[in-house]
Parts: structure tokens; C-alpha cells; sequence
């Protein structure tokens, strides 16, 4: 049974894009919301600090692992049954971690509410795929972007608010309310999206993103949209420290710096949903997008090598930086996922776990770095990652071109 017929959510409607958004948004929800009691968790469950952080690091590795499943059984199974299967997983797992009583155990749950968390995002946009076409498409993709980039937002002051009235278990019960509220949502407002003749059904295991490798074009787009998100990762990993412990500032500052990149971000995101509406291209949004990011990060490369870095330089083009990225991302995945409209969640999962490996070695190189070059650690690979994704855009728009001839 797929819900009553009055009780389905409209795919045209602002609470489908919500409803969306929210599921594309569900890991970076559970990241951000959580991060406050990461300090917390070595006092309140006798445990080391290493383990604390296991908590974030295996819920990252869930988060890729549910987007792989979770696409390539989509494709197979159609989008509503892995999406109720994810949801209740996120729920379950939230129950557990609530109630656990070490932090090995809430570790490992965390690990099982990363793929749960994994599965709903890669569904979402699978779904956009399947329900739109062309210029709509893309404007849906924008503003189901605009709902994901809201959430950094709001995250980590509602996670602190949650702590310093309830204690950390709370985080998790609010996330247990949201993952059970989802889940009815969806079994009576969401009808199955996915509709495939019995003899395409797409073939089992990793076959799919065999056949992704084999697109050339799909793979540049996809690496393209992977540097640049590295680019904003780089500033993510390394923000706290250059603000906080380099620059001098209290926290409340960095707080107050991310919630404006993040709503920079969403403007972003907001504006190339706009400008879909009215028909321009992807690859005319695309195309100052990149370049504009490549030179503001290069100039906050220089800045910080001559030792000119300060906020009233670095804030304004991190802005600015944010605002490129809130364009780029729905448009990338546009033009990468909408090539394997057959495959679409395949095609969503690689495009999401490129971007969590670009991420992750983004963090490792800041972090490998910080002590040695201070904010330059965090401006240089920003600028490098930003400038490599201009060029593999380039060179793969080039290459379609002659391919055309």
C-alpha cells in the first residue's frame, strides 16, 4: 500500500521540496546537530577521546555506504521501499544511540544511523530525477539545495541549546522524533517514483557503476563537482582552528561566521533556481561559477601567504566563495545525474561518495598542515582544489565539444 491518494504530497509543492530537502539534509542534520557533545562523551560514558571521534568518523563511512547500497537498490526496487528502509534504520539506530551506555556501542550505532542517513539522501535526489525534466529539474535540484544548506544553520545552535538544557541524549532523541515523523510522512504522502520496465530492471551488485566509469563525460562532471566541493571542506576542517586557536577570536565568532557561509551558500543555491526557472543553462551558470571561485580562492591563497589574512579580508571572499558553490553543486549534479536517468541512483551515489572522498582528503591535507602553515593550511588547497575543478570543466566541456564535431 503507497498511502491514500489525499494524503500524497504533490511533486510541485513547496512541502515536497521540504520533505526533500530534509532527506537530502538528514547526515549533515545528525553531523552538525551532534557535534556539540563530541567534548562531552569521554565524561558522560568513561570513554578517550579517540573513540568520541569514531562516533563522527564511522558515521561518515556509513553516510558513503548507505549511498551506495541505498542507490544501486533503488534502482532496482524502486525508490520507496529503500527510502522507508533507510528512514527506519536512521530511527532505530537513533533509538540506540540514545540508550547507549559506552562509547563503543554508540560508535558502532552511529555507523548503522550513518547508512540509514546515507540511503534518504541519495533516494532524494534519485527522486528529483525521476519526477522532473529539463529547466524544472534543475530548479527542483536548487531548491532542495537551498533546504540542505539551511540546516548548517540552524544545526549546531539547536544542538547546543538541546545540551545545555538536556544533555546530550537529547540530540539523539530529537533525531529518533524527526526519523519516525519522516517515516509516516513518507509511508502515507509518497507514492513510488521509479517506473522501469521488468526487462530493465538495472543488473545487481556494483555492475551500474561499471557502466558510470564508462562515461567519460559523466566521470569529469562528476570529478569537477567533487574539487569543488573539497574546496569548501578544506574551509570547513580547517575554520575552528584558524579562527579560534590562530586569529584569537571566541567561538561565538566562528559560530557566527559559518552560519553567514552557510546562508551564502543557500543564496546561492536559491539564485540558480531562479535563473533555471527562466531556461539559462547550466553550463552558463556554470562556467562563472567556477572561474569567479578559482580567483577568489586564489586571491585568499595570496592574502594569507604575504601575511595579509585577516577577517575584514577573508570573510567577504569566503562569501563569496560559499555563494559559487550554492550554484555549482545543484548544477553539477544535474547535468552528471540526469546522463543516467536509468540509473539515477547509481548515478546519485557516485556523485555523493566522490564528494565525501574529495572531502575527507580535503580535512586530512588542512589538518596536516595547520601547524606548520597556519590559515595558509586551509586558503592553498582551497585554491588549488577550486582551480583543478575549473580546468577538469574545461577540459571535459572541451572534449564534448569535439566529440559533437
Amino acid at each position: 500500500m503507497e498511502g491514500s491518494e489525499l494524503l500524497r504530497i504533490a511533486p510541485n509543492s513547496f512541502a515536497f521540496t521540504l520533505m526533500l530537502g530534509v532527506f537530502a539534509a538528514l547526515p549533515v542534520l545528525s553531523i552538525d546537530v551532534s557535534a556539540p557533545t563530541l567534548p562531552l562523551l569521554p565524561g558522560a560514558l568513561g570513554t578517550s577521546r579517540f573513540i568520541a571521534g569514531l562516533t563522527l568518523s564511522l558515521f561518515m563511512a556509513g553516510f558513503a555506504l548507505g549511498q551506495l547500497g541505498g542507490g544501486v537498490l533503488s534502482d532496482r526496487h524502486g525508490r520507496r521501499p529503500i527510502l522507508l528502509a533507510g528512514l527506519a534504520c536512521f530511527t532505530v539506530a537513533g533509538i540506540a544511540c540514545a540508550l547507549s551506555p559506552t562509547g563503543g556501542s554508540l560508535a558502532f550505532f552511529r555507523l548503522t544511523q550513518g547508512i540509514g542517513a546515507g540511503t534518504c539522501s541519495v533516494v532524494s535526489f534519485a527522486v528529483v530525477q525521476d519526477l522532473f525534466e529539463g529547466d524544472a529539474l534543475r530548479t527542483k535540484r536548487s531548491y532542495v539545495t537551498v533546504v540542505f544548506g539551511a540546516v548548517p544553520i540552524l544545526a549546531p545552535a539547536v544542538g547546543s541549546v538541546l545540551i545545555a538544557f538536556a544533555g546530550w541524549r537529547s540530540v539523539h532523541v530529537v533525531l529518533v522524533i524527526a526519523g519516525a515523523l519522516l517515516l509516516a510522512l513518507t509511508w502515507v504522502g509518497l507514492p513510488e517514483s521509479r517506473r522501469i520496465a521488468t526487462d530493465a530492471v538495472p543488473p545487481a551488485g556494483l555492475a551500474p557503476f561499471g557502466r558510470l566509469r564508462n562515461d567519460p563525460t559523466f566521470v569529469g562532471i562528476a570529478l569537477a563537482n567533487a574539487l569543488s566541493y573539497g574546496a569548501i571542506f578544506a574551509y570547513i576542517a580547517g575554520a575552528p582552528v584558524v579562527i579560534v586557536a590562530e586569529m584569537g577570536l571566541p567561538i561565538a565568532v566562528f559560530a557566527t561566521v559559518f552560519a553567514c557561509t552557510a546562508a551564502s551558500l543557500t543564496a546561492g543555491a536559491w539564485i540558480s533556481g531562479l535563473l533555471s526557472r527562466r531556461g539559462v543553462r547550466s553550463a552558463d551558470l556554470l562556467n562563472p561559477s567556477l572561474a569567479v571561485a578559482a580567483a577568489v580562492t586564489l586571491a585568499m591563497a595570496v592574502a594569507c601567504l604575504t601575511g595579509r589574512a585577516s577577517g575584514a579580508v577573508l570573510i567577504p571572499l569566503l562569501l563569496i566563495v560559499l555563494f559559487t558553490r550554492g550554484v555549482i553543486a545543484p548544477n553539477m549534479q544535474h547535468l552528471a545525474i540526469d546522463r543516467q536517468r536509468d540509473r539515477a541512483g547509481a548515478a546519485s551515489a557516485a556523485v555523493g561518495v566522490a564528494q565525501l572522498l574529495s572531502g575527507a582528503l580535503a580535512s586530512a591535507v588542512v589538518a596536516g598542515l595547520l601547524p606548520l602553515l597556519g590559515p595558509s593550511a586551509v586558503a592553498v588547497p582551497m585554491a588549488l582544489l577550486a582551480g583543478f575543478a575549473l580546468l577538469v570543466w574545461r577540459l571535459n566541456s572541451r572534449n564534448q565539444l569535439e566529440a559533437a564535431h
